[in-house]
């Protein structure tokens, strides 16, 4: 179903709640929800009497129109069916209502063409629709009912998930109310009738409390719900409108000089205030770049730097983003963990991972890009999720880990000096390097020494590739400079279609600023 329609359809709110500013509250039996303010305007949800709502722009489309917020985003309603009090929803029995009248408390409720779990499937139907019983229980837990609107096919569901009063859903999907805890939040059930990350961390997050203060009485292993909410969410789609990241021409960041310190990521004390003048002083003491022409690299679609998100990735390559369950993959050690665990966000287009190596190597891996995630979880307070101090991108040698008091990766063979996404395959033959070391001065520049690498990745003649390391003193951690120079600050610049473009910057993580 359509997730907007669910939303829509879930939007009731704890009707007598105490109103904010903007609240208003619908007066009428089923309010149309509309695309734009006009009456012949796409309808993309509606909501039952009482519900609320968020008002946030009156008298739009001459007058008749209100701008509100729902749960989905920004809809159009019809003004005059707004109240400002709150509306108590309908009950049966009550106010005028019929006394046979119920309505749908679950998600994709099955309508039956007989009182038992094996008959045909007359439809579906949502949570609140509203229904007329038309008979006594028909046995073995089901009603006979039709729908008050639209089509009224007769048919049999069951009574269990029938209710006197429309559900007043954000009564049980919200942990809070108020600024205080909600007494009534159930994130299970909440969680079966529309299923999301958030609600299946909270019911986790839960359990894992319970079993915390149950001690050795407690169940072990997996917890079978859990398990069951893993599995509807993992493997979800998820639509995202992140733009590819733009390159700036390398000609443009050494014109603009010390305005590009937040691009280059030139920090710490020597960077900073009067020290930006050291940024345009690197930037003209760096030897200049051999001429670009066109070769390998064609066009932006065919690579990106290491830390561009899923999202963007997708943006530029193609493909889709996918969520995934961490626990559920293969060899994961989490598995049947009551905790909420990790998100994986992952391209399901496969693109070259490719890496340059210390041994003035290639390395080319066909994977698919991923991100695995706690920070998604809003009932953890993560604080430096997954750091590991060192590049992001790369490797150093073991002793600049150890003169800053952290331990390298164990990693066989060359060291990884960067790595960038590619959507075309490592051309055939060896590719040509060339190294240039080269002095800097450390009170003009910051650094006392560089080495710019460039790559001739299919041996044209052309440079490809060109990878930039600087020694000085880096920018620690809190403010806590180190005395000693380290080679911390890297970067990778790309020939692509006869132009130098900075493809991403790299530096050495000295704690993980928490």
């Amino acid at each position: 179903m359509n997730r907007v329609l669910i939303s829509l359809g879930l939007a009731l709110l704890a009707p007598l709640a105490q109103a904010a500013a903007a609240d208003r509250w619908v007066q009428a039996t089923r309010l149309m929800l509309r695309a734009e303010a006009s009456p012949t305007a796409a309808i993309v949800g509606s909501l039952q009497q009482g519900s609320r709502v968020r008002l946030v722009t009156p008298n739009v489309g001459g007058g008749d129109w209100c701008m509100v917020e729902v749960s989905s985003g920004l809809v159009f309603a019809a003004c005059r069916y707004l109240s400002e009090q709150p509306v108590a929803p309908p009950r049966a029995g009550e106010g005028g209502v019929p006394a046979d009248r119920r309505w749908v408390g679950g998600s994709n409720l099955l309508l039956r063409a007989e009182p038992r779990p094996d008959a045909a499937v007359l439809g579906r139907l949502a949570l609140n629709t509203a229904l007329r019983l038309t008979g006594d229980n028909a046995g073995n837990g089901y009603c006979a009912v039709q729908r008050v609107d639209g089509d009224t096919t007769p048919g049999y569901t069951a009574c269990r998930y029938l209710q006197t009063s429309p559900l007043a859903w954000q009564r049980i999907s919200e942990p809070t109310q108020g600024g205080a805890d909600n007494p009534d939040f159930d994130p299970a059930r909440a969680f079966w009738i529309a299923p999301s990350w958030e609600l299946m961390a909270h019911y986790a997050r839960r359990l894992a409390q319970q079993r915390e203060a149950q001690g050795e009485a407690a169940p072990k292993g997996a917890d079978e719900q859990l398990e069951r909410m893993k599995a509807t969410l993992s493997g979800q789609v998820v639509p995202t409108a992140e733009p590819a990241t733009v390159w700036p021409e390398w000609a443009t960041v050494q014109r603009e000089g010390s305005g590009m310190s937040g691009t280059l990521q030139l920090y710490g004390s020597q960077f900073d205030g009067g020290g930006q003048r050291r940024v345009a002083g690197l930037l003209g003491a760096l030897p200049a770049l051999p001429a670009a022409a066109p070769s390998w690299w064609r066009s932006d679609a065919d690579l990106a730097g290491p830390q561009e998100s899923v999202p963007s990735l997708a943006a530029r390559f193609g493909g889709q983003v996918q969520w995934l369950h961490e626990s559920l993959q293969p060899g994961s050690p989490n598995r049947g963990s009551v905790l909420p665990g990790g998100r994986i966000e992952r391209l399901t287009q496969p693109l070259h991972r490719v890496s340059l190596l210390s041994s003035q190597a290639l390395r080319d891996e066909t994977v698919r890009p991923q991100f695995v995630s706690l920070s998604w979880d809003p009932t953890n307070d993560v604080m430096c999720e997954g750091w590991v101090g060192g590049f992001g991108s790369g490797e150093t040698d073991a002793a600049t880990y150890r003169r800053n008091g952290l331990t390298r990766p164990a990693t066989p063979g060359p060291m990884t000096l960067f790595t960038f996404w590619s959507s075309r395959p490592l051309p055939a033959g060896p590719a040509r390097w060339t190294r240039q070391v080269f002095k800097l001065d450390r009170d003009a520049t910051g650094f006392v020494a560089g080495e710019w690498r460039t790559v001739d990745m299919d041996g044209d003649g052309i440079a490809d590739l060109a990878w930039l390391q600087a020694t000085g003193r880096g920018p620690g951690h809190l403010g806590d400079e180190p005395q000693h120079d380290d080679a911390w600050y890297r970067l990778l610049v790309a020939n692509v279609a006869g132009r130098w473009r900075l493809l991403a910057v790299d530096t050495f993580s000295y704690g993980c600023g928490c």
